[in-house]
This record gives C-alpha cells, structure tokens and sequence, in this order.
C-alpha cells in the first residue's frame, strides 16, 4: 500500500498542476467581452467623453458607439452572444465609431483574438460594412457578413497576434457611412495560443 501511496501521490499531483496549468493557459483575458454589462434598455447612443466609459471594460473613441439591446432595438434579429452588441457605426457625428479596451499581456507571447462581426439591412442600410482592428501595432480589416433582410447576421473572425508591450490596446472602429453600414461588433474574446 505504501509504494502505491508513494507512486500515485507524485502522479496525481502532476495530473493537477497539468491541469491547472491548462486552465492559466486558454484563460479569458477581455472584460466584458460580449457586452453585457450593464445594459441598456434598447439602444444608448455613447457619444459624449461622459459616456466613454460606460460600457464596463471598454472606452469608445472618434464619435462612440451605439450601445444596443439587439432584440429590442431590432426585433427580427438577436445579439451573437447574450442581448447586446455595439455598433461601430455611429450615426450621430459621421466621422467614425470605437471602441478599446486595454489587456495585460506577455511580450513576445502569442495570442488570439476572436469576435463576432454582424450587419443587417434594417432601416435601409447596405447589409454590409467593415471593421477595423488595431492590436499589437498591427491595423487590419474584417468584412462584416452580408445581411440581405433585416435579421442581424452574425460570423466568427480570428486575428492572431504577438504582444509588443505588457499591456495591449484592442481597438475596434468603422469609418463608413454610419446611415449606409452597420458594423456591429460582439463576443470579444483574447486567449493566450
């Protein structure tokens, strides 16, 4: 019984930390990530510096976002993860939408991001648009899916990164035609690779 103590104790021990190990490993690392806190009842424009930081985790930037209760702000359609979403086409001053959010990270390490893009042709709008993506230095572009009724469409996209610096900013922003494109974005996620 001894020797089966002695063997199983370093065994399961091992088992443990590889196990935890992994959990640390695919962590979450954005607050917030679909945005769901605190919520808003249909659709808040955050369009104002007293606003920037409404959205828990997250700062909006250029004109802000609208802050939306998909479902009740467009009833045929439903958010990709939760009730809300941000659409990064703000309406209000036409000069571009976003929003960041900063995350600590591993310079040199590797990471992804992962996050919903949607659109919709609701009130007259393209089904179509773009969102732009600044992280770890590096700006690139996501087509949203093309919408071709009202109903919000939602698809999956994937940027992996290498940190730069401790601390790393994930900007999302559109700078289309706010009446002519959504851009809405949810569920954002980071995890180390």
């Amino acid at each position: 019984m001894k020797v089966i103590k002695k063997t199983f104790s370093p065994v399961a021990l091992a088992a443990v930390l590889l196990v935890s190990g992994n959990a640390a490993f695919g962590a979450e690392m954005v607050v917030n990530g679909s945005f769901e806190a605190p919520g808003c009842g249909n659709n808040c424009i955050l369009n104002t510096p007293a606003q920037a930081d409404f959205v828990n985790g997250w700062t909006t930037f250029l004109s802000g976002v609208e802050y939306m209760n998909v479902r009740a702000s467009i009833g045929s359609s439903v958010a990709a993860d939760g009730v809300m979403s941000v659409d990064l086409a703000n309406y209000t001053y036409l000069n571009g939408g976003g929003i960041q959010q900063n995350i600590n990270t591993v310079v040199g390490a590797r990471y992804r991001l992962t996050f919903s893009a949607g659109n919709s042709k609701y009130v007259n709008r393209t089904g179509n648009g773009i969102i732009n993506l600044k992280v770890a230095g590096q700006t690139t572009s996501f087509d949203t899916p093309v919408a071709t009724g009202d109903a919000t469409v939602w698809e999956t996209k994937t940027y992996d990164f290498t940190a730069t610096t401790p601390q790393t900013t994930l900007s999302f922003w559109n700078d289309q035609d706010p009446n002519a494109h959504f851009a809405f974005l949810d569920k954002v996620s980071v995890t180390p690779l």
